[in-house]
């Protein structure tokens, strides 16, 4: 049964770990295509977190080599504070079939915090990837609360590079390279744009 894989977050900026994470699903043959769904997030809210269109456009540079995955911008359609449960009820109007929700093991051991989670459990399986410094056995713990819940999860073998957007952004603004963490195409375009130096993230 192929599947739709659903990778999502706010990929600011997207970075060489989203990158070995994303081959790495679509290394899987189960799975069909990857649908990169950027976060909407408020201005209000936004801190420095770069507008969505640079973000995508970020996206686009880093991922446009990887098989199966494609850029939706469906959360950033949809206005006001959004729910994963809603983002899985209109990819099912859009006739996604089979869909699975790629988180980190500190989203997984979370998981009944979320909104409606039970409802999430009922229209998607999760594919959980480690996180440095978290222990199997809490991992473990929470796999088996959620399958007792009904739902399927997969904990995923590879371990991405300690690599986060918080990493790159704080060495842009301490003036430190950031070309062995993310592709050489974003690195342009954030010193292009003046991204995540305290100016110009919102336009």
């Amino acid at each position: 049964m192929l599947k739709t894989a659903i990778f999502g977050g706010t990929f600011n900026p997207p970075h060489n770990g989203h990158i070995a994470m994303l081959s790495g699903i679509a290394d899987l043959p189960e799975i069909e295509k990857i649908l990169v769904m950027p976060a909407n997030i408020p201005p209000h809210k936004a801190g420095d977190i770069a507008a969505a269109h640079h973000r995508v456009n970020m996206c686009k540079m880093a991922f446009n080599g990887i098989k199966k995955a494609e850029i939706c911008l469906l959360e950033l359609e949809l206005e006001g504070k959004n729910y994963t449960l809603n983002t899985l009820k209109r990819l099912k109007e859009r006739s996604v079939q089979n869909p699975v929700l790629v988180i980190g093991a500190d989203s997984l051991i979370n998981f009944d915090k979320w909104y409606e989670y039970e409802q999430i459990l009922n229209m998607a399986e999760l594919y959980v990837y480690p996180r440095q410094g978290m222990g199997k056995s809490l991992v473990l713990t929470a796999k088996a609360f959620i399958e007792g819940k009904g739902g399927a999860v997969t904990l995923l073998n590879q371990s991405p590079p300690g690599i986060s957007s918080t990493l790159v952004r704080d060495r842009i603004l301490n003036k430190k390279p950031i070309s062995d963490f993310v592709p050489s195409a974003v690195a342009e375009y954030i010193k292009e744009n003046g991204l995540y130096n305290g100016t110009n993230l919102f336009k």
